[in-house]
């Protein structure tokens, strides 16, 4: 096949084999130019970049704090958001002498013990939901005449909360039980047997003697709590005031006091009143 080019002389005649040869020697010199162009503008890339990739959160601020801080600063303090939580109070163990003479007599009713030293008087101290049954009664519930050494019945030695602590006690002219008291009459005894131990359920506690007195069962010196403080402690200050012997004991209120209380052997409606207060 023929194709036809003018020129100035006319129109001439090229093969078509030629017209090929020249577009394959454009098209190649082409190619070649764009070749080199990018060639020439490639960015180089470092052998590291084309490694696997690594996904890191940068946009992400560190939250996770230092285990330990730095030296001179004081550590953040976090406040505890659990509540608090009272422990648990430990339970309250009875003093072995009233475990151990509890079980000696089988008797739960034994609440305390009392010692006037110099004296016989040396018991253990009974309760029970009346002020008669051990009257009659000895501690293993037998029936007897010489009774018991008892607390009032309205009286607590566990919490030793009372204001007014009553104990009671035969006067036996065998001397036992609380014989002794009498003895108070005297002014050397009073003042040499000045003061009463009491082992109530869990504590030792002393109390010192600031009264004694003889009276009538008319005088009202039984009543356990006072729900006025002013008036119980005017009371207070009227059994001193009953004292037949005086004492430099100065009565506060507050003041919790003690009584041991027998008969007379004036009679039977008559009393012999011993008065402590509870030592501070």
């Amino acid at each position: 096949m023929l194709v036809k080019y003018p020129n100035e002389r006319g129109w001439f005649v090229v093969p078509k084999f030629v017209e090929y040869i020249l577009l394959v020697v454009f098209l190649a010199v082409l190619g070649l130019g764009i070749y080199n162009f990018v060639v020439s503008n490639r960015v180089e890339v470092p052998e590291e970049a084309v490694r696997e990739p690594v996904t890191v959160a940068a946009t992400v601020p560190q939250t996770t704090a230092p285990t330990t801080p730095p030296r001179g600063t004081t550590p953040p303090v976090t406040e505890n958001t659990e509540p608090e939580t009272e422990p648990e109070p430990k339970p309250r163990e009875l003093l072995p002498r009233i475990a151990e003479l509890r079980e000696y007599y089988n008797n739960p009713d034994i609440v305390g013990y009392i010692q006037i030293p110099g004296t016989n008087i040396s018991y253990p101290v009974a309760q029970t939901g009346n002020n008669a049954f051990y009257l009659y009664h000895d501690l293993r519930w037998n029936p007897s005449r010489h009774g018991s050494v008892f607390l009032d019945y309205e009286n607590n030695l566990y919490d030793l909360c009372c204001d007014n602590t009553i104990i009671y006690g035969h006067n036996m002219r065998d001397g036992s039980k609380f014989h002794n008291i009498r003895h108070y009459f005297r002014e050397d005894f009073f003042r040499s047997h000045n003061y009463i131990l009491l082992t109530t359920p869990y504590e030792e506690t002393v109390w010192d003697v600031f009264s004694f007195f003889h009276t009538h069962i008319r005088f009202c010196y039984l009543t356990t709590n006072w729900h006025n403080a002013a008036h119980f402690y005017d009371f207070m200050l009227e059994l001193q005031g009953m004292s037949m012997h005086s004492t430099d004991i100065v009565i506060s209120p507050g003041d919790q006091i003690l009584i041991l209380s027998t008969c007379a052997i004036t009679g039977g409606d008559y009393r012999y009143v011993l008065v402590a207060r509870l030592r501070r």
